[in-house]
C-alpha cells in the first residue's frame, strides 16, 4: 500500500511541531565495522499525522551541516524551517552522516594517486580514495534502512535524494549515476571533479566524465549543481597543466570542471528541466558559502 507523502503545512489554529535534530550511531558493516554518528533534521508538522511518510535527502559531512564545526555551519535546520514556514518547500527529514579520517577514501570513488599534484602532505596522503563503492552501499543498505526504522520516510525513489559539497559532491554525482534506482535528486555543490583525474593534461582522463559517458542517466533524475568562483582547495595553485600546457588555477579548476560535468550530463539526454548549474561570483569553498546557496538547492529539488 503507498503511504501519502508527508507535507509542512500549516492549519488555521492549529501549531505545527517543531522541527528537531536527533543523533544516533551505526556500524557500517560494509566498511570493517566502523562506526559512524547519524544527524537527522525531522520536519515541522512531522509528528502532526502518523499516517504520512516524507521525502528524505541523505547529507555527507554531517557534523558541520546544523551545528558549527571546525570549519563553520550549514545552518540546514533553520535554513530549512524558514523554507517550510514560507511555504517554498514542502519539507524533507535529512540525514547527515558524520565523516571520519577515512573520508578522501569513502567519497572517493576512484584510487587517486597523484594527490600531492593538488593537496599538501599534512592534508592527504599520496594516494587517497577507492571505498566510494563500499561507502555507498553502507547507504543504501544499511543507513537508509535503519533511518525508515526509526522515521517516517518514503522509500520511493522519487522521493529520496543525495548531496554533498566538494568530495562530497563527487560521492552524490558517483551515487546518483550508479544507483538511479535510489536516488532521483542529486545536490553536487563545489565538486571536487579534480579527484577524478587519472593524470595527463586537465580534464584528459577525468573518471567522473568517463563515467557519465559510461551512462545514460534516466530522464527523471534531478541534477543541481553549483560552484563558487573564488573556489580553493590550498593556497598554492595545483601541479597540473591544460592541454595546451597553460598551468591552472584552483578557481579555473572548480568552475571548469562543474561547467564540463554539466555539458556532459546534457549530452547524455538529461533534459534541461532536470539540470540546474549555479555559478556563484562570490563562492569560496567554505560552509557559509554552501549554507547561503542551499536555500535555492532544496527550494528546486524538494518544492
Amino acid at each position: 500500500m503507498t503511504v501519502p507523502l508527508g507535507r509542512a503545512t500549516t492549519t488555521p489554529g492549529l501549531e505545527p511541531s517543531p522541527s528537531r535534530i536527533d543523533t544516533f550511531s551505526l556500524r557500517m558493516p560494509q566498511l570493517h565495522g566502523r562506526q559512524r554518528n547519524v544527524r537527522v533534521y525531522v520536519p515541522p508538522g512531522y509528528d502532526c499525522d502518523e499516517n504520512l511518510a516524507w521525502p528524505v535527502l541523505v547529507m555527507q559531512d554531517g557534523q558541520s551541516l546544523f551545528t558549527a564545526g571546525p570549519f563553520g555551519d550549514w545552518r540546514l535546520g533553520q535554513t530549512m524551517d524558514q523554507l517550510v514556514e514560507s511555504g517554498r518547500s514542502s519539507g524533507a527529514v535529512i540525514v547527515g552522516v558524520d565523516n571520519s579520517e577515512h573520508r578522501w577514501d569513502e567519497y572517493g570513488p576512484w584510487a587517486n594517486s597523484h594527490m600531492m599534484d593538488w593537496m599538501i602532505p599534512s592534508w592527504a596522503n599520496a594516494t587517497q580514495g577507492g571505498e566510494a563503492a563500499a561507502y555507498l552501499s553502507f547507504i543504501v543498505d544499511t543507513l537508509l534502512p535503519g533511518v525508515a526504522s526509526r522515521y517516517r520516510i518514503s522509500t520511493a525513489r522519487a522521493h529520496t535524494g543525495i548531496g554533498g559539497s566538494s568530495m562530497g559532491g563527487l560521492f552524490a554525482l558517483y551515487a546518483g549515476l550508479t544507483r538511479p534506482d535510489v536516488f532521483s535528486k542529486v545536490l553536487a555543490m563545489s565538486t571536487a571533479v579534480w579527484f577524478a583525474e587519472s593524470g595527463g593534461p586537465w580534464l584528459s582522463k577525468n573518471r567522473l566524465l568517463a563515467l557519465i559517458e559510461r551512462r545514460v542517466p534516466p530522464n527523471d533524475v534531478h541534477f543541481y549543481l553549483d560552484v563558487g568562483a573564488n573556489e580553493r582547495s590550498r593556497l598554492a595553485e595545483p601541479n597540473v597543466c591544460s592541454a595546451d600546457g597553460t598551468a591552472l588555477t584552483y578557481p579555473q579548476v572548480y568552475v571548469e570542471g562543474t561547467e564540463r560535468v554539466v555539458s556532459a550530463l546534457r549530452e547524455r539526454g538529461v533534459p534541461d528541466a532536470h539540470l540546474r548549474l549555479v555559478i556563484d561570483p562570490a563562492g569560496i569553498h567554505h560552509e557559509t558559502a554552501w549554507a547561503r546557496r542551499f536555500e535555492g538547492a532544496v527550494e528546486w529539488l524538494f518544492p
